[in-house]
């Protein structure tokens, strides 16, 4: 097997071409593909995030885990690569997983990739994922690389796709969660239990009572004030009405009762109703803050990205403070996200009212106060709700994306994240949020709604990258 060195990876991002959609407050690849966020930790201060990195195939290529550290979330550090696919258990790529920190020692869990030649179908021949582990003492060098377990150690009614796993703290103990796929097409979680995070032991099964997708992908278990929850992607999801209109879901489970035991899972929730979000990872820096990062982008999509012409595709959004309230998860921009505002400016918005943005990279609060409006954003962006219908769309800006849809009984506010190619837009405080992105130059904000609202509007800084 080969695999690119450091060098040869840094070399090719030092001669990446600067691309007219590139980000200002949202990492990216230097060069090449990025997808799922992967062993989200804070170490002695220190943020660190990895990411899927393909660096010489933008459409997705052999993986490795890029990295970005921080103490702030406004400079950033663009480390040297952490995992290559450099042994018999990853030839394919190492693929996504987790970490979690332990005294002086982060510990890193990811699914190891292999495909065999041959005619497979690498859902039930052809494929190992394999469950794999590193530690680390300063979160850049990654050492000890083991296989805890391969197909053969998974319940035999198990497809070859279990993969991505998270491991959290659970009492005096720790807990591994899988996502798989059984041979009968149902999306579940497998739950294993260890002491010292080496071995470990299988002790569940989750999955819902009617099957409800046929994967599980990217399982994260978090408690929020006492409620267990559990997040994840799953595959094969029809769409119902203004439900799961995207190829493949993100959302979350409440747990109820004892996940190692008896247990009963609440009705699939959806997280973000956007056209580009898939894949989140969250983890409790060391405030205790729930913090979820999202994959700005997504797998088998119908449409498409124009940064594909200067070789590199897709992003991660803003970090996101996670917290429960009402029986719901709420989601919002960290407070750091603030440090990139510049100048305040309230603007008193009447029907019809269009606002003069000197730049398209922009934070804009808008109170809503349970009233039908129109936004118009950009070059053909339109937000809208009426008889409690919110729905984002887009025309040529999109490059295929179309309409999203939620059914909201009532909107009090609404915030939205404008960089050069992204939109993160949030409903109540985050009670809902729609994540896209957007290829166009115009700096247009347009707002039609039947009363009088003081809009607050700050142009951002952009993130610095050493």
């Amino acid at each position: 097997m080969t695999c690119l060195t450091n060098k040869q990876i840094k070399d090719m991002e030092k001669q990446a071409v600067k691309d007219e959609y590139c980000l200002e407050y949202h990492l990216m690849p230097a060069t090449g593909w990025l997808n799922d966020p992967n062993g989200l930790c804070q170490f002695k201060g220190t943020y660190h995030l990895y990411f899927q990195y393909s660096p010489e195939n933008c459409l997705g290529g052999q993986k490795y885990w890029g990295h970005y550290s921080t103490k702030d979330f406004v400079t950033f550090k663009n480390e040297p690569v952490a995992l290559y696919p450099d042994s018999q258990f990853e030839q394919g790529g190492v693929y996504s997983g987790s970490a979690i920190v332990k005294d002086d020692t982060i510990y890193y869990y990811y699914t190891g990739n292999v495909k065999h030649p041959g005619n497979h179908d690498y859902i039930h021949t052809g494929r190992e994922h394999n469950t794999m582990m590193v530690t680390s003492k300063d979160g850049i060098e990654l050492t000890n690389k083991t296989c805890l377990m391969k197909n053969s150690d998974y319940p035999e009614d198990l497809t070859l796709h279990v993969r991505d796993p998270q491991v959290i703290k659970n009492g005096d103990h720790y807990n591994m969660i899988l996502g798989a796929r059984t041979n009968d097409d149902v999306g579940c979680c497998l739950l294993y239990r260890s002491t010292d995070l080496k071995h470990f032991e299988l002790v569940n099964r989750i999955t819902t009572k009617k099957p409800f997708g046929y994967m599980w992908e990217c399982p994260n278990l978090v408690d929020l004030n006492g409620q267990m929850i559990l997040f994840c992607c799953p595959q094969g999801v029809e769409t119902e009405g203004y439900k799961y209109e995207n190829i493949y879901q993100n959302g979350y489970f409440l747990v109820n009762g004892d996940i190692e035991n008896e247990y009963s899972l609440s009705e699939f929730v959806e997280f973000d109703h956007g056209f580009d979000y898939y894949a989140p990872q969250l983890f409790k820096d060391e405030s205790n803050r729930a913090i979820i990062i999202g994959w700005m982008g997504l797998p088998d999509a119908p449409y498409t990205n124009p940064t594909v012409k200067n070789n590199w595709q897709h992003a991660l959004t803003l970090p996101r403070q996670l917290t429960f309230k009402d029986g719901k998860v709420y989601q919002y921009p960290i407070d750091e996200t603030k440090a990139l505002r510049k100048c305040k400016n309230d603007v008193k918005i009447n029907n019809n009212q269009k606002i003069t943005c000197n730049s398209n990279v922009y934070e804009l609060y808008l109170p809503i106060n349970n009233h039908d409006f129109k936004i118009k954003l950009r070059q053909d962006a339109v937000i809208e709700y009426h008889d409690n219908l919110l729905t984002l769309s887009l025309k040529d800006s999109g490059y295929g994306r179309n309409k999203r849809h939620i059914v909201i009984d009532k909107i009090e506010n609404v915030t939205i994240f404008s960089d050069v190619s992204s939109l993160e837009i949030f409903i109540n405080d985050g009670e809902y949020a729609l994540t896209t992105r957007i290829y166009d130059h115009s700096k247009l904000i347009e707002i039609s709604i039947d009363t009088s609202i003081t809009a607050t509007y700050y142009e951002l800084n952009s993130y610095q990258i050493i």
